[in-house]
Parts: structure tokens; sequence; C-alpha cells
């Protein structure tokens, strides 16, 4: 039997936390209505619902519809964290901004790197960005993050003034390692998260955050705030960003279709979206905290 500090009316765990690229969202398609049902479902049951995601608050809101109904946004893997109602984006609670100091350090990493990188604004403004083109060879989701967000004006000549909260570089995936190992060397103190790229291509994408960002210290920042911990927490990840959030709450799932190092850490399965793995989730915890196992 499951041990919940924190009941919701059916006995589940009250905070859900569930990734929105290739969790939620299947690529090209939208959420499927067994999980949007199932988000309704947790509403009705007392739980709060948060979505986690890499992309920005301006970048979810571009797929999001009233019926995707959910309580918190944590964005930018963590860089902010809103909340988030059915008119969309509300009150930023908690973001983070690089010091001058550190975004020198990340930017002139990634200079010497040569891959090229995207420079981002902090919260609320992080879909405002300048990009750096590479010297070597992009991988495609490179060309088109900028075809998509129309930065042909948006080259960054090193004069533009902070504050910064971002620096994201695309790399093929045999030369990832090279520009991790450069940021964990000469800039470990800068928080890096590691994801695969959303374009659908085989890329992947290193993201330089300020000290402390990544989705599991936003989970649990925000989970304080409501009296919550890891205890009460179910989160659904399917990527390499998901890893400090599906570390930290008690009840981990992760999608079949994650890279092969995550699903060698966690061992509760969900299918990928479109086949409703939040509701699969729902059914899982049904399932086992029925009446005749919490002694209701």
């Amino acid at each position: 039997m499951y041990q919940i500090s924190t009941k919701t009316s059916a006995n589940i765990p009250p905070l859900w936390l569930m990734d929105f690229d290739g969790t939620l969202k299947p690529f090209n398609a939208p959420v499927s209505y067994a999980d949007i049902s199932a988000l309704k479902e947790l509403k009705e049951l007392g739980a709060t619902r948060v979505v986690a995601t890499g992309r920005s608050v301006q970048g979810f809101a571009r797929d999001w519809a009233p019926a995707l109904d959910i309580d918190y946004l944590i964005s930018s893997s963590g860089l902010a964290t809103s909340r988030f109602g059915p008119e969309g984006p509300g009150e930023i609670l908690r973001s983070y901004a690089f010091t001058a100091a550190e975004a020198n350090l990340a930017i002139n990493i990634a200079v010497d790197l040569k891959f090229g990188f995207f420079l981002s604004l902090p919260p609320p403004q992080t879909h405002i960005f300048y990009y750096s083109p590479p010297i070597l060879d992009p991988p495609p989701c490179f060309q088109a993050r900028v075809s998509q967000y129309g930065l042909a004006d948006s080259l960054w000549d090193g004069s533009r003034e902070g504050p910064f909260g971002l620096v994201l570089i695309m790399t093929f995936p045999e030369d990832a390692p090279l520009a991790e190992s450069y940021y964990r060397s000469f800039a470990p103190e800068l928080s890096f998260v590691k994801s695969s790229s959303p374009y659908g291509d085989p890329a992947m994408w290193l993201e330089i955050y300020p000290p402390g960002v990544g989705k599991g210290p936003a989970a649990a920042a925000l989970a304080e705030s409501l009296g919550l911990g890891p205890a009460d927490a179910v989160a659904l990840g399917n990527d390499y960003n998901d890893e400090s959030l599906l570390k930290w709450a008690q009840y981990p799932f992760l999608v079949e279709s994650a890279p092969q190092s995550m699903l060698d850490l966690f061992e509760r399965r969900l299918p990928p979206p479109p086949q409703g793995p939040l509701a699969r989730a729902l059914a899982h915890f049904r399932a086992e905290m029925g009446p005749e196992k919490d002694g209701a």
C-alpha cells in the first residue's frame, strides 16, 4: 500500500507533475482526449496539476487550449514557475536570471565550442532570443528554430546587454559529450540540462542555466509552497531533462520511448502519447488504491 501524507478525495497523491513534449503531447499532434479527461478528473479529485516543460511560457501557450486544464506551469526546464489558469499564463512565482559574470562565462564557452548557440532573455521574456550561427555544420533543428521564430534580424554580435536567462547549444549526438564536458570543467557552478531535439531530428540540446535551475528543484520549491513534498508527488517524463524531476518525486513514471539510459533508471513505464500516458498513470493509482487497499 502506498503511503500518502496528504490525500485527495480518492486517496491518490495530491501533486501531479507532467512533462509536455513526448509525454503529454506527441510530435506534431495534440494532447489526447484520454489525457485531457484525466486532467479534468484530477481536478475533480482535488489534485494539483503541473506541466513541467522545457518550453518557454509563450512556447507552451502556443499549443495550449482551455481544455488543457492545469494549475501551474514550470517552464524552460525550471527557469520559471507560474500560475496557469483557464485564461492561460498567470503570475510568475519564481524565476532566475544569469548574473553578468555567469552570462559572460556561459557565452564565452559557447563561442569556444563553435557549435553556435541561442541566447534567451530571462522570464517573462524567455521567448525573445538571439542566435550565433555555428562555424561547424549544425543539426537540422538549428536552422528550423531560426526559421520558426523569424530570427533573421536577431544575430548575436556581443554588443547586447543582459540580463539573460539561458544559453542553448544544439549538437549532433556524437558531439554532445564534448559540449557537456566543457561546461562541467569550466563552469561547474552553472546548471545544465540535456534533452533530445523536439523537432524530430536526432540532435542533442544542451541548455545552460543559472545555478539551481532544474525541473526537480522547481518542483520541490512549488511543492513546499503548497505544504507538500516528494512523498505527495507523481511525476511523468520521457527525456533527459526530466531526470531531476523523476528522481525527486516519490512516484516517477517514464514513457517507454525514453532514451535507454533513462529507462535504466526508472521502473514504472507508460505508453507514449497519444496513448494516454497520464490516463494510464491515474488508472494505475486507482487500481492500487481502491477501497479494498486503502481500508475504506
